[in-house]
């Protein structure tokens, strides 16, 4: 069992570099709409552009605190905002390495800060990327063999003033088995900025308890034979770094583990689901996610 502090930089590949495109493709966008949990890819409406709209530099997040400053919001319209699937690929001149990314970005104009959280998306996807070739991509680990990593994403949760997000990506780059790794990103679309977890709780600590409390009880049930109690205590014990991969979804929070973090390599990356009921006494009234919660709406 490899320990969670490995697991953890295994997460971010290798140190943050330049790319060097050499292909670019923009196939196909796709609409995601209310309920959907991932997006559909459907041909771009003929004369639509394929590639991302310019984009703006996202404003700076405000720092959260039970005192934090106040953080510029828009009005938002009741519409749902529209999500659009970009592809893109790259690949070096004697394709050793290949990379191939499908990421979302905001319709700009279906939600009034679509540009801002564009580019976020855009600067997280371009440090996989970067991290990739100037890290595992340029060795070659079998005479051969192309190292491949593969980027898509899904939609946990869309509604007119929030959204979460998942990233995922493959590297087949070590001959043994491919690795998975996942990050999550959850906006509140009225700033266009990422939430924190200390912006949904009130008591930080007491959440991650009540967190790694189900988590565990969940895990013995969903692993079921694949269960190890000192394996599962530890990958679930009641630290934050253990929960980093969380996610916004109308039923509750959704936790996903790293490879090996509480299982086997067949395990996968399995997933617990904290209902906000069981959450809603230690979280801010007034967050962002106050109201999954069922917290008043301010008028």
């Amino acid at each position: 069992m490899e320990s969670n502090a490995f697991l953890r930089r295994f997460k971010v590949l290798f140190p943050f570099a330049g790319l060097v495109l050499v292909a670019l493709v923009a196939v196909t966008i796709a609409m995601t709409t209310l309920g959907n949990t991932q997006g559909d890819a459907t041909n771009a409406p003929s004369g639509s552009p394929a590639a991302s709209p310019t984009i703006a530099s996202p404003a700076p997040s405000a720092s959260a605190s039970p005192t934090a400053s106040p953080v510029a919001t828009v009005s938002l319209p009741p519409t749902m905002p529209v999500i659009l699937t970009i592809y893109k690929g790259a690949h070096d001149p004697d394709r050793i390495w290949f990379v191939v990314w499908r990421y979302p970005q905001f319709r700009v104009g279906s939600t009034p800060l679509a540009s801002a959280m564009n580019q976020d998306i855009v600067d997280e996807v371009t440090t996989r990327i970067q991290a990739f070739e100037d890290g595992p991509a340029a060795v070659q680990q079998l005479p051969g063999k192309t190292n491949n990593l593969t980027g898509t994403f899904t939609v946990n949760m869309l509604s007119p003033d929030l959204a979460s997000l998942t990233l995922k990506w493959v590297d087949d780059t070590s001959p043994a088995h491919p690795s998975t790794t996942i990050e999550t990103l959850n906006y509140a679309l009225n700033s266009g900025q990422r939430i924190d977890f200390d912006q949904i709780f009130l008591d930080t600590q007491a959440a991650v308890a009540i967190i790694s409390q189900q988590s565990k009880a969940q895990l013995r049930k969903s692993l079921g034979k694949d269960y190890n109690p000192t394996v599962v205590d530890d990958g679930a014990a009641a630290v934050a770094d253990n929960f980093d991969n969380w996610a916004l979804t109308p039923a509750g929070l959704k936790v996903t583990f790293a490879e090996f973090q509480v299982g086997a390599y067949t395990d996968g990356m399995p997933s617990v689901l904290i209902p906000w009921s069981s959450l809603k006494s230690v979280m801010r009234p007034d967050g962002p996610a106050a109201r999954l919660a069922g917290f008043p709406t301010p008028t």
